[in-house]
């Protein structure tokens, strides 16, 4: 009976509550004092590169690093909000140079087209284009260059860089056994020269980013694709031929620019925060978790190492197995977590972690959606996490597929001779020396490393035909280590949607039966530790040891690796 009372209680709390009114009133004060503010435009200068997600920063980075850097999924909400505000004409984006992923641009250029279908103007202000910021600025209203400027359109440019003979010069040697010639992690290692397998490759990739390219300046500028292509093959264009072309539409300076918008209040991206008007949104039980894994995958903790390393695959982020499982139970044990989206931006790694990271998402995945979305690359190990997915929605441009698997390892005994370093090696065991770096593997080491890769693919190609509802012949069609764009990869039916975090979020409320505005909550940290996965004490070797365990694990080739054939 008591309890019976105290929820008819909580129940009218919930209708009546004084703090909930209060709390309303105070928020359409708030935007009463906001519109009484005049604002016409929004003037933004775009860092060169944004990450795709916020960025949390302890307090202690932000005294040294100052505050965490705009994020595409905040300049999209924010977009969001100038849309939502009848006062604001429009937006003016200055251009400086963007240094992106394909995938982040499309995202970027999405969030100002739909800018433009709330009926707000977009203008783009560049002292010179390039292919980036010319594909942003064709979605734009208008293209304003300032004079002297020139549009430098010219195309895409692949380069492939081979140390095999620069290793051998040190009496350094690498050798690899691939699922298939396609599978080319380690090409750069163990070749001197691009394979026909990896021309082909590589072109592929091109064209089909070519394509993206030109579709959309053509149909953001209302041209024909060949008409861009033209534009491309005769650029650099002076500013007077540009705009003689039709390229830009006009060139003049940024003051130029103001006094011809006849704009006195054009705010900065801070004084717009502070202006613009908010919207009420309902405190919601139920949401949508975005948990991103994004780097190298590796068995263990996840981190990013103490100062950036500039070596292929040792440098910048790292996902561990520990962490990501972690995490994932965590989600599992939250019940206001009424979908999920796993946001991959993994080119691949470790076979044995990725089956770790897999089958604990397959677990989540019983009892709520599990909506993938694919960013700059989710390739290799980063496709095999995406498999126990009820949905996978890739940008055109993301980097996909690489179902295959790679091992090998490096021997440096020639370069010990150089150094005139004696080397004494005793073993016990006929294969103890395997994943040694003395010398190169027997025919029976290098069978017995085949079969393990062929049994590895097996259980990654299962996957993927569980997932994606394809016969096994039909997923190694497509497989055997061969790399999609994502435009590429919908065609294969290795992906279901084309599109950006927006388009997971509708997708992930749709599954879960939520309503249009339901929250979405981004998930981060190392999560609890929940037994038996435990955390890893803080170590003051800790960057030593990072490089260490990824020589270890990766160079000498101690697991099967599920790598795309680039490693940045």
């Amino acid at each position: 009976m008591k309890a019976k009372i105290a929820k008819v209680v909580q129940s009218v709390f919930r209708v009546v509550n004084p703090l909930r009114w209060l709390r309303r009133g105070w928020f359409a004060l708030g935007n009463l004092r906001r519109r009484r503010r005049k604002i016409e435009y929004v003037a933004l200068t775009l860092p060169s590169s944004l990450p795709p997600l916020p960025e949390a920063r302890p307090w202690w980075q932000r005294r040294v690093m100052g505050d965490s850097p705009l994020s595409l999924l905040e300049l999209d909400r924010f977009f969001e909000q100038v849309g939502r505000d009848p006062r604001p004409k429009g937006v003016i984006l200055v251009l400086r140079g963007l240094n992106m992923p394909l995938a982040d641009l499309e995202t970027l250029r999405g969030s100002l087209l739909r800018l433009r279908q709330t009926g707000k103007r977009v203008i783009c202000f560049a002292q010179d284009y390039d292919n980036a910021t010319y594909f942003i600025a064709s979605a734009a209203d208008e293209i304003v260059l300032q004079p002297g400027g020139s549009l430098n359109t010219v195309g895409l440019l692949a380069q492939a860089v081979f140390l095999k003979d620069a290793l051998n010069t040190l009496g350094v040697e690498a050798e690899a056994i691939a699922i298939s010639p396609y599978k080319t992690a380690l090409d750069r290692l163990a070749n001197s020269d691009l394979s026909p397998e990896s021309r082909e490759q590589l072109n592929s990739l091109l064209d089909s980013q070519f394509d993206i390219l030109t579709g959309g300046i053509a149909a953001g500028r209302k041209v024909s694709p060949e008409a861009v292509r033209t534009m491309i093959d005769n650029a650099p264009h002076l500013d007077s031929d540009a705009l003689a072309a039709g390229y830009v539409d006009s060139v003049e300076n940024e003051e130029a620019l103001y006094r011809r918008l006849a704009s006195e209040h054009v705010l900065t991206l801070k004084q717009a925060r502070k202006t613009l008007l908010r919207q009420w949104r309902k405190p919601a039980q139920r949401y949508v978790a975005l948990l991103r894994v994004g780097g190298l995958i590796v068995s263990g903790e996840s981190g990013s190492p103490p100062v950036d390393i500039p070596i292929p695959i040792i440098g910048g982020e790292r996902m561990g197995d520990l962490t990501v499982v972690r995490q994932v139970r965590n989600l599992m044990q939250d019940q206001g977590a009424a979908a999920v989206i796993l946001f991959v931006d993994s080119g691949g790694g470790s076979a044995s972690a990725s089956e770790a990271m897999a089958s604990a998402l397959d677990e989540l995945a019983q009892n709520r959606p599990l909506v993938v979305y694919m960013n700059s690359v989710a390739a290799s190990g980063g496709y095999y996490i995406a498999t126990p997915a009820h949905w996978i929605v890739a940008q055109p441009g993301t980097i996909t597929g690489s179902i295959g698997v790679i091992s090998g390892k490096i021997i440096t005994d020639g370069l010990w001779e150089r150094l005139h370093v004696n080397r004494v090696q005793l073993a016990r065991g006929a294969n103890a020396d395997l994943f040694g770096d003395s010398g190169p593997m027997t025919d029976n080491q290098r069978a017995k490393l085949r079969a393990g890769i062929e049994h590895t693919y097996q259980q990654f190609g299962g996957r993927v035909a569980a997932s994606r509802k394809m016969p096994f012949e039909a997923v190694d069609a497509v497989g055997g280590g061969r790399v999609w764009t994502g435009q590429q990869a919908i065609r294969h039916g290795l992906v279901d949607e084309l599109g950006g975090v927006d388009a997971a979020l509708n997708k992930a409320r749709e599954l879960a039966n939520l309503p249009d505005d339901a929250p979405l909550a981004i998930f981060q940290g190392k999560g609890r530790p929940l037994l038996p996965q435990l955390a890893e004490k803080a170590d003051p070797t800790a960057g030593l040891r990072y490089l260490h365990e990824n020589l270890r694990g990766i160079f000498n080739g101690s697991a099967q690796l599920l790598l795309p054939f680039w490693w940045e």
